[in-house]
């Protein structure tokens, strides 16, 4: 499956804050595409719960994500590659 995380990281930004987030999604995701700032698409197979307890590892108590499974239909407007990504994860 694939979900879509999307997330805030609020009031003292840090860069290593990011990088801990990136290094979160690259240890546990089984593939990954960036569509957007502070967004991911996340090929795993691993509930979202699971997904916002690892978020809450690596976030402080002021930031916020969003969670949610990428399914039909969908809309938008990205890059060619990354709808078929999305494609070949149906």
């Amino acid at each position: 499956m694939v979900i879509l995380l999307s997330y805030d990281l609020n009031g003292y930004e840090r860069p290593s804050a990011y990088a801990d987030v990136k290094n979160m999604i690259d240890k546990y995701a089984i593939s990954k595409r960036k569509p957007l700032y502070s967004q991911w698409f996340i090929e795993t197979n691993d509930s979202t719960e699971i997904w916002s307890d690892r978020m809450k590892a690596v976030t402080d108590s002021n930031d916020h994500w969003f969670i949610i499974r990428v399914q039909k239909p969908r809309q938008g407007w990205l890059p060619a590659d990354t709808w078929e990504w999305l494609r070949a994860r149906e």
